[in-house]
């Protein structure tokens, strides 16, 4: 005769924590609502800057890594956030440079930083004697008068006034 005892345990039920994301202004997080995690495992999160933005820093109570745009979360071990900040990007900014020929200026006459999708504008005079012949370059734009705008600037480019001696008017 023998005995034989068997002794039986209830197996553990698994741990769940939290994780919390949120993101400032200038982006998103996603998923943006709070996330159930098992104990020990991670989580990831996509952050994604809007137009005119980076993304600044990502962090938190939960720790974890960034790759590219998805943070990784370390293990999570307890109710912990995640958070994203971003920062605004410095504006695109182009160099249109103007030049005057023979027989007149343009104002201003040094190269102008302009921002991106934006305009310039400049004031051609002619000398006594001449008038303006033509005002080009590679900024595209209309002469209205003796201010030129130019179209809107997407890269760097010239604007060059044309003078030419004044005809006289032989109606009268």
């Amino acid at each position: 005769p023998c005995t034989l005892t068997a002794t039986f345990s209830e197996s553990p039920q698994p741990t769940f924590y939290l994780v919390t994301p949120s993101a400032g202004l200038g982006g998103s997080i996603s998923p943006s609502s709070p996330q159930t995690v098992e104990e020990g495992s991670s989580t990831t999160f996509t952050v994604t800057p809007n137009s005119g933005y980076e993304i600044d820093t990502v962090g938190g109570t939960c720790g974890g890594t960034l790759s590219g745009s998805t943070y990784t979360t370390a293990a999570v071990t307890q109710d912990c956030t995640v958070s994203a900040t971003f920062a605004e990007l410095p504006p695109v900014t182009f160099t249109v440079t103007p030049s005057a020929g023979t027989g007149g200026s343009i104002s201003p006459s040094s190269p102008q930083t302009v921002e991106e999708n934006e305009q310039a504008s400049f004031t051609v005079t002619p000398e006594s004697g001449y008038e303006i012949s033509n005002v080009g370059g590679t900024c595209g734009g209309t002469l209205n008068g003796n201010i030129f705008t130019t179209s809107e600037v997407t890269a760097d480019c010239a604007v060059e006034a044309v003078f030419q001696i004044e005809i006289a008017d032989t109606d009268g």
